[in-house]
């Protein structure tokens, strides 16, 4: 039975990948905290696969929390840059394929147009500085079958994601404060699952090797994201909180982001045929479970 070794196990990301509908005869194996020591989570690695022996590699984990990033580079460092690369040399010792997840963060969003894969990078952040060498590890390192998956914005009615906690402050009548002057689109987490899934079975086939694009396929704000939202959740019986539009600089945010960072998903339907779904179709699930946490 082929295994297929999940890093991360409590991830909205990881979650997702194990509610999907997998072919008959394969098992998903996760190697979550428990596995990766904090501190040094790439020493786990190589024992995972030595242990697992898998037939595809998936990398969920990541250091996402934007702001700390800037005072706590080495934790950031350890599994945005270590990890992937540890994991890539033991993928290539292998011949296991690899499939990772990376950012729209890696842009500086002065472009006006979706960034294409082979536009440079210029990360504003600590955290999109190391998911960029994260990034460029696995492609120097050059496993015979890899993808890395660049997406922006994963969000899902679990965990401590965007719309769970807007919709906590709502449910507490806090007022809320979103930004209006960044750019993107939002990815549910169950359709970044499915690409993932999709690109790793065909990984398992055939001999690709690059960077992609994935993300859903509705531009707006974050502002915009809220509002829709705080929409859904009014229709499911939330009374109307109140929802100010600010800029990013109201916030004083430590980490930069991206102004805009829609990225072009033209490459990864040329090779695997995939499109993001829009976020309209994924929002009165996402705010149910929301509001049901």
């Amino acid at each position: 039975m082929p295994k297929i070794l999940v890093i991360g196990e409590t991830g909205q990301l990881a979650r997702s990948l194990a509610a999907l509908r997998w072919p008959a005869g394969f098992d998903l194996v996760f190697a979550g905290r428990r596995h990766l020591p904090d501190g040094a989570p790439a020493a786990g690695i190589q024992a995972a696969l030595d242990a697992e022996k898998p037939a595809l590699v998936l990398n969920t984990a990541a250091y996402t929390a934007v702001d700390r990033a800037e005072s706590e580079r080495a934790a950031a460092t350890a599994l945005n840059v270590e990890l992937p690369r540890v994991l890539a040399e033991g993928c290539d010792a292998r011949d296991i394929p690899l499939v990772h997840v990376s950012t729209d963060y890696v842009f500086d969003g002065e472009k006006r147009s979706p960034y294409l894969e082979t536009d440079a990078p210029n990360p504003l952040s600590v955290y999109g500085a190391t998911k960029l060498e994260g990034d460029l590890a696995i492609e120097r390192t050059a496993p015979r079958r890899w993808a890395v998956l660049r997406t922006s914005w994963v969000v899902s009615g679990t965990g401590e994601t965007f719309p769970v906690k807007l919709l906590r402050r709502a449910k507490a009548g806090e007022p809320l404060r979103v930004v209006d002057d960044q750019w993107g689109c939002p990815t549910a987490a169950s359709d970044l699952a499915h690409a993932m899934q999709k690109v790793g079975l065909r990984l398992m086939e055939d001999e690709i090797a690059g960077v992609f694009n994935f993300r859903g396929a509705s531009e707006m704000s974050w502002h915009g994201f809220a509002d829709q939202l705080l929409s859904a959740a009014v229709a499911a019986g939330l009374p109307r909180p109140s929802l100010q539009a600010i800029k990013s600089a109201d916030l004083n945010a430590p980490a930069r982001r991206p102004a805009y960072s829609v990225l072009s998903c033209a490459r990864i339907g040329q090779t695997f045929g995939l499109a993001g779904a829009k976020i309209e179709d994924e929002i009165e699930r996402m705010v149910r479970d929301a509001l049901a946490a």
